[in-house]
């Protein structure tokens, strides 16, 4: 049965934070809040917990989890051949609600890649995910907590049932910062391309490329 823990987002307890580190690196499912829509992820070292994730949300099977980081040096772990103007955008808005898509590494599982072989990786701008990721001792593999096609959740409460029911810890943080998704910059490109618009705006993307002012 799942567990239901309601915590202080800016503020989480050193034991909430440690037990669903250790859900995360035995494999587990959680859903947590972040600073952009509640997710609902595992850790990438597990073997089963990301496809698991795809059958809760009845994801297709051809569109990869995003990975939460810790910095932008995951970048260059995560990625390869990453343009500079990437890591420019990085450091404008890391940790923070942008998700950069880059080719992918091989240390990346072909699981994890799209069709053109990259992956999608955000550091956020959050305490509690930032305290999971050095916790668990790797990167979280995450989408939004939600049936796909549905729209995500701002808050604990616009969390479906079943999605809490399928999870073996969810942690109740009420309602995250931003309510929306985040802002989505393809960047295997010669050029940035911003592939959905959330908190952070292409014009902002777009100057923080050039390294000039909006």
């Amino acid at each position: 049965m799942s567990k239901v823990i309601h915590i202080d987002p800016e503020n989480p307890s050193a034991e909430v934070v440690n037990l669903a580190a250790t859900v995360l690196r035995d494999g587990g499912i959680i859903v947590f809040p972040t600073e952009t829509v509640y997710g609902i992820g595992a850790s990438a070292t597990s073997c089963f917990g990301p496809q698991e994730i795809i059958d809760i949300k009845m994801r297709p099977k051809n569109k990869p989890l995003p990975w939460l980081v810790e910095d932008d040096a995951a970048l260059d772990i995560y990625g390869v051949e990453v343009p500079e103007y990437a890591h420019r955008i990085a450091r404008a808005f890391w940790p923070g609600a942008l998700t950069i898509v880059v080719k992918a590494h091989d240390s990346v599982a072909p699981e994890f890649r799209d069709d053109r072989g990259t992956v999608a990786l955000r550091s956020p701008a959050h305490d509690l995910v930032q305290d999971l990721i050095r916790a668990s001792g790797a990167a979280i593999i995450t989408t939004s907590a939600n049936t796909s096609g549905l729209p995500p959740a701002g808050t604990f409460d616009e969390l479906e049932e079943r999605i809490i029911a399928a999870a073996d810890l969810t942690l109740d943080g009420g309602e995250t910062p931003h309510r929306m998704a985040s802002t989505v910059v393809d960047c295997t490109g010669p050029e940035p391309v911003v592939t959905r618009v959330g908190p952070v705006s292409e014009a902002d993307v777009m100057a923080a490329a050039t390294g000039l002012p909006a």
